[in-house]
């Protein structure tokens, strides 16, 4: 549902922004024509003209107020929600508005907005994500500058917009209207997001780093049992926002390789706008004339996008390439996150096991990040750590720690992760009640039953619920899988877990004994 809401939240911000656009050009096109002469104009003419760019604008400032406090998570925000969702509906139904458009298409969103936005507690799940991830000082970001660039790009892409369509008509080049617009600036977007990504990743590739995964937009490619799966994501469409994960082969590497990798995407997104500025530049004439909206809008938002993301800003929850590059360079407790995590994910192709993390860099960095996804992924890395270690008071120690995190600021964090909390509960701390309740959450997250922490999980929680025989068959299912991942550090982990497992299966021992003398 919530997912639903944010897909929801960027079509507003998308109409919005396809509005404005729209009323710029028709000023544009206005102040062209013959008839144009301010004085010339009766005063019936001029009521039409105010209540038309009026109207426009009115519309634009509605969805655009809706996107804002929805994002931010106002107390006003289910009230805008709601009225943007029904001028949708009213748009459907007015015969020339949606003359050239899928009526069926506009109706339903608005009408999946009413449903969606009058549940108050979808709205106050998107509000405590908003603030779920704090701002810390030292991190080279800030409020106003995220703003002032956020509303810098913006302009400028509406002004490109402004002259690009004057440069077209004085060459007398096609433009296109309607929903023939809004896809080719949709493509545009996800191709320039594509080729940013790819930049990241080719860099990576050529350092000899390993991707974990490369998203652009609904295209999801994530590493799985040690090899990249694609996904298909529908709600993030419109969202098409991307990101490239990469880790280390080598843990001892520079950081100087992660500051190349992250600069490989702007730099990426540089030699695509000039390419494509070139190629609008001389389209007329050329085989490609037809395309030069699409090569306009992809030069615009290359260029734009190598600006803002050299710049040091935090849109939305994550870092701008610029803002990670200064934290690399800089130090402080993002650095050592990014080297913490970056070392947990080299596990997946290295020998290295969760025994040889660095811990003292996990816990400086712990120290400072107390909310928000990293600061749950931290305590789970300490986790991991103390318990390949055979230190159980202290792994016991850091898994409450994470559930602390976890309750105090929830994150959408994928289903798997439950499993640590189902396992640690019924294995380590004996506590069934627990135990069943993150189970609970696990299935409701719709976990991938081919993941060998769901059924060590399962078998943990069936044992200490006094279900031997079906632990047994659990264990059994998941530590099959076991045995096919690949000779990796996190993998020869995971075997160690299901050898543990067995042991506490055939024995009626405590569960702590069973870890002494283990990894």
């Amino acid at each position: 549902m919530v997912k639903l809401a944010k897909f929801l939240n960027w079509c507003f911000a998308l109409t919005a922004l396809i509005v404005g656009a729209l009323c710029l050009l028709s000023l544009r096109s206005y102040l062209r024509s013959p008839h144009s002469r301010i004085a010339s104009l009766t005063a019936g003419k001029a009521a039409v003209l105010l209540l038309l760019f009026g109207g426009q604008l009115a519309i634009m400032a509605l969805f655009g107020v809706a996107w804002w406090t929805v994002r931010k998570g106002k107390r006003s925000a289910r009230v805008w929600a709601i009225a943007a969702s029904v001028a949708e509906i009213v748009f459907s139904a007015v015969p020339v508005l949606a003359k050239r458009s899928p009526i069926w298409l506009i109706t339903a969103t608005g009408v999946a907005g009413l449903f969606v936005f009058s549940r108050r507690e979808v709205l106050a799940e998107i509000a405590t994500s908003a603030e779920s991830s704090p701002r810390l000082r030292g991190d080279g970001t800030s409020k106003f500058v995220d703003t002032a660039v956020r509303l810098a790009g913006y302009a400028c892409a509406l002004a490109a917009l402004f002259w690009w369509t004057g440069w077209a008509e004085r060459r007398h080049l096609p433009l296109s209207d309607g929903f023939t617009l809004l896809f080719l600036l949709l493509l545009a977007d996800v191709i320039c997001v594509a080729v940013h990504e790819s930049g990241h990743a080719l860099t990576g590739l050529a350092l000899r780093m390993k991707i974990r995964s490369f998203v652009v937009g609904p295209f999801q490619w994530q590493l799985r049992h040690g090899k990249l799966e694609f996904e298909f994501h529908p709600s993030s469409l419109v969202a098409s926002g991307g990101r490239t994960g990469f880790v280390h082969a080598n843990p001892a590497d520079s950081r100087w390789l992660d500051v190349c990798t992250f600069a490989g995407g702007p730099a990426a997104s540089l030699c695509l706008g000039l390419a494509a500025l070139w190629a609008t530049f001389a389209a007329p004439g050329r085989p490609w004339q037809r395309a030069w909206e699409l090569l306009a809008f992809i030069a615009v938002f290359s260029l734009i996008g190598f600006v803002t993301n050299l710049l040091p800003i935090r849109p939305e929850a994550n870092y701008s390439d610029g803002a990670r590059i200064y934290q690399l360079i800089s130090g402080g407790p993002w650095a050592d996150a990014h080297r913490a995590f970056s070392i947990a994910g080299s596990s997946a192709f290295t020998p290295l096991r969760p025994r040889d993390y660095d811990i003292q860099t996990i816990q400086r960095a712990a120290h400072s990040l107390t909310r928000g996804r990293q600061a749950l992924f931290l305590r789970l890395l300490a986790y991991f750590h103390f318990l390949d270690c055979n230190r159980i008071p202290e792994a016991i120690e850091a898994l409450a720690e994470a559930e602390s995190v976890y309750d105090q600021s929830p994150s959408d964090i994928a289903a798997e992760v439950y499993a640590e909390f189902v396992f640690g509960n019924a294995f380590l701390k004996h506590d069934a009640a627990a135990a069943r309740e993150w189970w609970e959450r696990l299935e409701a997250g719709k976990p991938h039953r081919d993941d060998t922490d769901y059924w060590l999980a399962r078998s943990a929680l069936l044992w200490i619920e006094n279900h031997p025989e079906e632990a047994r068959e659990a264990w059994s299912a998941g530590n099959a899988l076991a045995q096919k991942r690949p000779a990796a550090g996190a993998y020869e982990f995971d075997r160690e877990r299901f050898a543990r497992m067995r042991d506490a299966l055939d024995s009626t021992a405590s569960l702590s004994p069973a870890w002494r003398g283990g990894a």
